[in-house]
């Protein structure tokens, strides 16, 4: 006698690299990315190159999704006022723009949900990083995010130069290794 098939539930669960649409909050897939990173990291034995790479990824696709078709030709000033309204604030995230020019602006991140969420603040201050970074340079490829001071400051001051220097390239490098460092100091 034939059992009957078990019944296949549909996966309802979307991957964030699936579908980024505008009806969905964003702040579940940024957590939904954010968890995809940790556990890259975990089985990755503390690469955090995969925590930047999933962070940037997740940035494209923000930018691809609800950013990219608002303007042809980007200056900093319109990338600020949209990723304002379409990114950050849906994210729950607050900026201080302290400083706007035609090829740079300098901001400081006053609050961070993801880093007051989860105890694994480094890795959430690098996953940010990658975050703008890629809506960054989704915008301006021949750009760069900078990160001023101290890293490990609850307010670093980040730069965002939509022409870099070759000096201005190595800046990911740098990230990566201060982090790399931080992750070690906690015990990670």
């Amino acid at each position: 006698m034939e059992q009957p098939a078990a019944e296949k539930k549909p996966n309802t669960d979307i991957s964030w690299e699936e579908d980024l649409s505008e009806e969905e909050p964003i702040a579940k897939w940024r957590d939904s990315a954010f968890h995809a990173a940790l556990e890259k990291l975990q089985e990755e034995h503390g690469n955090t190159e995969t925590v930047i790479q999933t962070g940037e990824a997740f940035g494209r696709g923000l930018y691809a999704c609800r950013v990219k078709e608002k303007s042809l030709d980007w200056t900093i000033k319109g990338w600020r006022e949209i990723i304002e309204e379409d990114v950050f604030k849906p994210l729950g995230t607050e900026f201080t723009f302290t400083k706007i020019s035609q090829d740079v602006a300098t901001t400081f991140m006053n609050r961070d949900p993801l880093k007051q969420m989860h105890r694994e603040s480094t890795v959430a201050s690098l996953f940010n990083y990658g975050v703008m970074r890629g809506l960054f340079l989704s915008a301006f490829p021949k750009g760069e995010l900078l990160i001023n001071g101290s890293e490990t400051a609850d307010q670093p001051e980040f730069i965002f130069k939509t022409h870099a220097s070759a000096k201005d390239r190595f800046e990911r490098e740098r990230v990566k290794r201060v982090f790399s460092t931080l992750k070690k100091d906690d015990g990670a």
